[in-house]
């Protein structure tokens, strides 16, 4: 078989460089831990060729295509309340003390009260002192 052409200097390195770029995409999508490791991968390197009615010169136009898995879903859980003026209000709820099931906030003087079963001596000690400043 006759080598027409050396892949690695056609288009003055272009081919080359498109291949290992896309290849590095699909590389990066796998390694992602937030995409399904399952799914197929593919790596398209795609030559179009144009030329006229004397076909003594062709275009040619080189382009890849990548088809990756797409990242996995997050979800969450937003709070929905209102404000004492009314105002709909919306907070990412994350349980941030184990064992809370709410908190007060004292509004003039920000101490913060544990609310819940009363059982929770130990996380009420850890919040003695702690104060919300607006």
């Amino acid at each position: 078989m006759v080598k027409m052409i050396n892949l690695e200097t056609f288009a003055e390195g272009a081919l080359a460089e498109r291949m290992n770029q896309a290849l590095g995409e699909v590389l990066e999508n796998i390694a992602d831990l937030n995409t399904d490791s399952k799914p197929k991968r593919k790596l398209t390197l795609e030559m179009t060729f144009t030329t006229d009615e004397d076909r003594e010169l062709t275009n040619v136009e080189i382009s890849s295509k990548v088809k990756l898995a797409p990242r996995s879903k997050v979800t969450t859980k937003i709070m929905i309340d209102r404000d004492l003026n009314g105002t709909v209000l919306g907070t990412e709820f994350k349980k941030q003390v184990k064992g809370q099931t709410y908190m007060k906030v004292d509004d003039e003087t920000g101490e913060v009260f544990m609310g819940g079963t009363g059982e929770h001596e130990e996380i009420e000690t850890e919040l003695a002192g702690l104060q919300i400043v607006k």
